[in-house]
């Protein structure tokens, strides 16, 4: 079972919507509308392509009342059903010394232990009041215990190591990008600036530490994925369906989800289409067997060598039993005329009979039963692309 990690909607939600946590700039007002329509063309993306997602929520569950803003409680109830949701409640936390202490990395990891913090249910029914258009009581009783079921917390203990891995990633030379070189600065004489850096890659190390300790995959997660780009060995669901975009001349599911206007209406529906659910398990197996660059040569491969069960050779002699029964069938309609004929298994039957059975065979049988192939997916988003 394929499942993504997606945090970039509870950082949102809490710049945005927590007064006093992190003050939005005026070009982040500014850009607010630009990266609210990109993030919910990811989720869409995300919602497509794995079997699974997983928001991250720190205290309030954000991402909860923003998913029933856009998909309404229906469509919400339609993914807990598919096993499409599921949520992180976050609750280690890293933090950084003011003043320095000789010897000592100026982080220091920890826990947050608050209600909303630590209890589902009170995380879920804070959801419901960044919402104008609340459920009622039943409605949101119902959405509790249904949703409770669905978070996980990270184990005890993760966060122990912090120091250790901050450090092994400054002397590897994995901070450069992020500012910190371990060639120029000294990591215990760090100015308030700097610190600030340490600890938020101290944090994204813990939270890479989290995925690979679950069997999470990073969605778009910029930190995460320069960070470990090196580290990381299996395909990205999201990379391998962008080349298959680019080699049907199509737009990826990100820029297709822009075109819909509202995407995550109806994802739940388009995600539960009998073509999607088997191009995301093609997608599993390709992705866990194969390296990015094999991934067109193996959708090229499944599109020309996909057979139905009537094009192998056991099927092959099922069609012929099938024509034989059918002829008898034929002859039981006809009565006692037409019992020659049946017995005869079309041995006696004109050349506009045996043209009419093999009408039958093609489209009433093949057709029901034609193999699969990973194109039917791009074919269903093709005509997707129509209606807008």
């Amino acid at each position: 079972m394929s499942q993504v990690y997606v945090p970039e909607l509870n950082e949102l939600c809490r710049k945005y919507f927590i007064k006093g946590e992190i003050e939005p700039s005026k070009q982040d007002i500014y850009l607010f509308e630009s990266r609210y329509s990109s993030l919910k063309a990811d989720i869409f993306e995300a919602m497509m392509l794995y079997d699974s997602v997983s928001f991250k929520v720190y205290g309030e569950n954000l991402p909860l009342s923003i998913l029933l803003n856009e998909m309404t409680i229906k469509g919400v109830e339609s993914l807990i059903e598919q096993d499409a949701l599921r949520f992180v409640h976050w609750t280690p936390t890293i933090m950084h010394f003011v003043e320095p202490i000789d010897g000592v990395i100026p982080i220091v990891a920890g826990r947050v232990n608050s209600e909303v913090h630590t209890d589902p249910e009170a995380s879920i029914r804070s959801a419901f009041n960044f919402m104008m258009n609340k459920p009622n009581k039943a409605q949101r009783n119902t959405l509790i215990r249904k949703v409770r079921d669905l978070y996980s917390e990270p184990e005890k203990g993760l966060e122990n190591d912090a120091s250790s891995f901050v450090m092994s990633a400054y002397k590897s030379g994995k901070l450069k990008k992020s500012g910190l070189d371990c060639d120029v600065l000294d990591i215990f004489k760090l100015n308030t600036q700097q610190k600030k850096l340490l600890s938020g890659c101290a944090s994204d190390l813990l939270e890479y530490k989290f995925l690979v300790s679950q069997n999470l995959t990073p969605h778009k997660t910029k930190a995460l994925n320069s960070l470990f780009t090196d580290s990381i060995k299996k395909v990205s669901r999201t990379d391998a369906a962008i080349q298959i975009a680019e080699l049907e001349n199509f737009p990826h599911l990100h820029n297709l989800s822009l075109e819909l206007g509202n995407p995550l209406h109806k994802v739940p529906k388009y995600r539960n289409q009998r073509n999607t659910r088997k191009f995301r398990s093609w997608l599993n197996e390709v992705s866990d067997s194969k390296e990015l660059a094999e991934v067109s040569m193996a959708y090229i491969d499944a599109i020309e060598n996909s057979k139905g069960f009537f094009e192998t050779k056991k099927g092959r002699l099922t069609k012929n039993i099938t024509m034989t029964a059918i002829g008898a069938g034929i002859g039981s309609f006809l009565g006692p005329i037409g019992t020659t004929v049946g017995g005869l298994a079309g041995q006696a039957l004109v050349p506009a009979a045996d043209f009419a059975l093999d009408l039958a065979d093609e489209y009433l049988v093949t057709e029901l039963l034609k193999g699969w192939k990973p194109r039917m997916f791009i074919d269903d988003m093709r005509k997707l692309q129509q209606k807008t």
